[in-house]
């Protein structure tokens, strides 16, 4: 086996596995999905075809490129231009996943914004961006991100942050390795549930910039020992 293809096959079964993990732990719904920036050619990427996210094997991931293009004739997402303008307009990211993770939903629906209440969600930064789409199309929209224009509006929002709330809608995730996508949906799900037990409670005390900055480097050097307990988690589930 080529180096090439090794590295094509870890990506593919680790699309896989991270879609399982995502779907056990709550965070992945039937319509979710994750993708892969290619590392042998940064202009094309790897996305499952249009179907159950629980059903996926390696045998369905498809390839694109940057149009949201591929010539695979099987069924694809509606939703594959949020990945494709995601990746045209960020060369460093590697990953993208797009969800509607239970606990952050919420905040796609309130002007109360996402922001990090414990160390496990400092990598998100100040606070979460919210895609609008009510800005330039009106009120009358089915919410998807089905058109490029209104994906590359929704990679404008992300900006340089590893976060994306679609209003009304759902959430887009990205990294620079599936593993760390993996990670920080999770946790922006926890991060997101605590937030909102805690705005129940009494006044929210937010991590500052410096211990956002300071968590932010503990947490994200342990997304390998993650990885490896959501997968133990998925084979006692018998998903693996």
């Amino acid at each position: 086996m080529t180096d090439k293809k090794a590295a094509k096959d870890r990506i593919f079964e680790e699309l896989v596995l991270g879609t399982k993990i995502l779907i056990n732990e709550g965070v992945l719904d039937t319509f979710g999905h994750i993708s892969a920036r290619d590392p042998e050619d940064p202009g094309s990427f790897y996305l499952a075809k249009k179907m159950a996210p629980s059903l996926i094997t390696t045998g369905d991931i498809q390839r694109y490129n940057l149009d949201g293009e591929t010539t695979d004739n099987r069924p694809s997402y509606l939703e594959r231009f949020i990945h494709s303008e995601i990746y045209k307009a960020r060369p460093d990211v590697q990953c993208v996943l797009h969800s509607h993770s239970p606990a952050v939903l919420p905040y796609c629906c309130v002007d109360q914004p996402l922001r990090p209440v414990i160390h496990m969600g400092a990598f998100l930064g100040d606070a979460v961006p919210v895609y609008e789409i009510r800005d330039k199309h009106g009120d009358s929209t089915d919410l998807f991100g089905n058109a490029e224009g209104v994906c590359a509006d929704i990679a404008q929002t992300l900006g340089n942050y590893p976060v994306v709330l679609m209003a009304r809608h759902g959430v887009v995730n990205v990294g620079n390795s599936i593993r760390e996508v993996v990670y920080r949906a999770i946790y922006l799900e926890l991060n997101a549930s605590v937030q909102t037990a805690s705005l129940q409670v009494g006044k929210i005390k937010y991590l500052t910039p410096g211990e956002i900055e300071m968590a932010g480097k503990l947490v994200g050097a342990q997304i390998d020992r993650g990885w490896d307990h959501w997968s133990q988690r998925l084979k006692w589930a018998g998903m693996a």
